[in-house]
């Protein structure tokens, strides 16, 4: 503008001064849209690093929903008791098995209380006491009174550093089951030490006796020397029959499933007890029907519940009884029942037969006594290949003992095992 103002005033001609006017304005024109366009970029520029932020933030807090949603999951579904408190022993969090364990209800209700007012067990809350006073983790057994049932709990105390203050986690589990586990393996310890106490104790004393009458009796010596054997053999039973118990517990990894006959396997187990029933005067009847009666099994475990069995049915049947065998198919099954006549189980007795060394009333009417672990080995190898045992008996009349193991299915099925 001051350029074409200079050219009037110098008197230039007029032409002139519009050909510079219109060069100027051209030029103006062409440098703002060169700026807008350098304007438009950076904004567009701006306003796709923003996007691409605010992707990015979105698709973390995304993954962090998620991640918190999953460990939310976790700890709701979490077997142990999980609680976390506040400075002033307020409840911030707590998961449904803490609220079982310690006998308490509606969980959602319970955040915010204080937990002293919520436990009355004086332990533990020492415990948490402890835990806040020494800045020290604390480890410790309680037991908790619920309703007349107590429930051992193994508690840790731990201190959690969130930066602006401590809050405490209790981790909490139930002992119940592994209490269990270790009185059964004292009793257990206890039960083999007992069976194998009296039968040492015995070839001990008969022992000592016969290096006395090998002498002055030889007929007595002789006697004592019998009776070694037979506590040796009876020692010799119990030992096997241990190591059939610790593989039937040690469930299906020591087995080898296939498609075996139960029939074949059945007339095997009654062909090795048909002079033992003959030589206690009993009838022993087998009900197999035509046909292979293929099931999913062991072969030898099979083989040892069938022996069971039928020497558990002719041990406890008097002289003039009968002891039964039959196979019957069920739905997806096949069932082996060994049915007697002998001396029955009391009502009282049917649910612990299958236990270890466990030996009722029966016993006492029986001639011979087994070592109380026939049954046990039943069980377990039975469970160990997805079957079931069952046992219905009236005492003077008989009981009646039905395993049922899985039947083949078919080829699809076969081929699988």
């Amino acid at each position: 503008m001051v350029l074409i103002l200079s050219l009037v005033i110098a008197g230039a001609s007029a032409w002139f001064v519009g050909v510079v006017s219109l060069a100027t304005i051209g030029l103006l024109l062409m440098f703002r849209h060169w700026h807008d366009t350098q304007q438009d970029d950076a904004v567009s520029a701006y306003v796709r690093e923003s996007t691409e932020d605010i992707q990015k933030w979105q698709e973390r807090l995304r993954c962090l929903h998620a991640e918190t949603k999953q460990n939310a999951s976790a700890l709701l579904q979490l077997s142990d008791g999980v609680i976390v408190l506040a400075k002033d022993f307020s409840v911030l969090l707590i998961n449904p098995s803490a609220v079982r364990l310690l006998g308490l209800k509606k969980r959602d209700a319970l955040l915010g209380r204080c937990f002293t007012e919520l436990v009355r067990v004086p332990q533990l809350l020492a415990s948490i006491r402890s835990a806040v006073k020494e800045q020290q983790p604390q480890e410790f057994a309680v037991e908790v009174h619920d309703q007349g049932v107590i429930r051992p709990l193994r508690v840790r105390v731990d201190l959690i550093d969130t930066g602006e203050e401590s809050n405490l986690q209790l981790s909490l589990r139930d002992e119940t089951e592994s209490r269990r586990v270790e009185d059964m393996r004292r009793e257990f310890i206890a039960n083999v030490s007992h069976e194998l106490k009296t039968p040492l104790a015995a070839i001990k004393g008969y022992a000592e006796t016969v290096e006395l009458a090998v002498q002055d009796d030889p007929d007595a010596a002789l006697h004592f020397m019998q009776q070694i054997t037979a506590q040796c053999l009876r020692l010799e039973r119990l030992v096997h029959e241990m190591m059939q118990l610790a593989r039937a517990q040690a469930g299906p990894a020591n087995l080898h499933l296939s498609s075996v006959s139960l029939a074949e396997i059945v007339g095997d187990a009654i062909r090795t007890y048909e002079p033992v029933a003959v030589a206690n005067g009993l009838d022993l009847i087998q009900e197999i029907p035509p046909g292979k009666a293929k099931i999913i099994a062991d072969r030898e475990a099979t083989l040892t519940i069938a022996n069971n069995l039928i020497g558990n049915a002719i041990r406890y049947t008097p002289t003039g009884g009968e002891v039964r065998v039959s196979i019957e198919e069920q739905p997806e099954h096949w069932a082996l029942i060994v049915k007697d006549t002998g001396v029955g189980i009391p009502s009282a007795e049917q649910n612990r037969i299958f236990e270890r060394f466990y030996r009722g009333s029966r016993n006492e009417e029986s001639s011979t006594s087994g070592t109380g672990l026939g049954l046990a080995i039943v069980k377990h190898l039975t469970q160990a290949q997805d079957g079931n045992v069952s046992v219905t008996s009236t005492p003077g009349e008989g009981s009646r003992f039905c395993v049922c193991l899985p039947a083949v299915q078919s080829s699809t099925e076969l081929n699988r095992v």
